[in-house]
């Protein structure tokens, strides 16, 4: 865990709910012990205090002074390699805790890397706005970032799904409310031609329609269909172009637009 996040009351919880937890820690954190003084201790020298709540706070001398915080580890120490200012390995001793938070930080220095690119983090006097925009929000982007590339399996970089995510939100409208007694229709419905429907009755839903209008798009195609607004009027039209969403035939020409006229009903 990033020492953002940790805190003591938040490894108590989650070591009551069997979750295991480790990482690093800020030292003006509430409720830590006072440790040997940074004068004191040389490098590869560990001190630590364990809590009777199992809390265990390391503080372990590398280059510099590092504090970590676990809910699980005991004393037991290890070798790590560590590289002198020449460029030469020495095997240092250190705390378990060390070689476990080094094992699985690769996803904390990702998460930090993705939210560092286009930050929008920035000075506020009201404090819960950069928890909301700069933890919360950020951190939700990252997270649904992740999820979206891996599921996908296409490469996307983080401004262009940033922008996607942006546009959609913008683009977004809502839906205008339905007639008592109207059914709601399926997406199946979508799919039906313009001339098996009863008269006055639409084949897309409100929902479908309405929503989302900045992702209707006008497309071209080699067969012709009926017109469905014009199809309302009884006129009989088949133009070449569809909507992208709806999926249905609508006209788009120098005399009419049908299609701006449907998304407007």
């Amino acid at each position: 865990m990033d020492n953002f996040f940790s805190s003591v009351p938040l490894f108590e919880y989650l070591k009551t709910k069997n979750i295991y937890a480790v990482g690093t820690i800020r030292t003006d954190r509430l409720g830590l012990p006072k440790l040997i003084d940074d004068k004191k201790i040389r490098r590869g020298d560990l001190d630590y205090q364990i809590s009777d709540q199992g809390i265990s706070f390391f503080k372990w001398k590398d280059n510099r002074s590092v504090h970590f915080l676990s809910n699980y580890h005991g004393n037991d120490t290890c070798k790590v390699q560590r590289r002198l200012k020449d460029g030469t390995k020495i095997n240092v001793t250190a705390p378990i805790v060390v070689k476990d938070y080094n094992g699985h930080m690769g996803g904390i220095d990702k998460a930090d890397m993705l939210r560092a690119i286009y930050d929008r983090d920035r000075k506020s006097k009201k404090w819960w706005n950069r928890l909301f925009f700069f933890a919360m929000l950020e951190m939700a982007y990252v997270n649904s970032y992740i999820a979206y590339v891996e599921a996908r399996r296409e490469k996307m970089s983080s401004l262009e799904y940033k922008r996607c995510i942006t546009k959609g939100l913008l683009t977004k409208s809502k839906p205008q409310s339905k007639r008592n007694g109207r059914p709601k229709s399926n997406g199946d419905e979508q799919t039906f031609c313009a001339k098996n429907r009863r008269k006055g009755n639409l084949s897309v839903s409100h929902d479908v329609r309405l929503e989302n209008r900045g992702c209707h798009w006008p497309t071209f195609v080699s067969n012709r269909g009926r017109c469905e607004f014009c199809a309302l009027k009884n006129i009989q039209s088949k133009p070449h172009s569809k909507c992208s969403t709806c999926n249905i035939f609508l006209c788009v020409n120098e005399k009419k637009n049908c299609f701006y006229d449907y998304h407007q009903m």
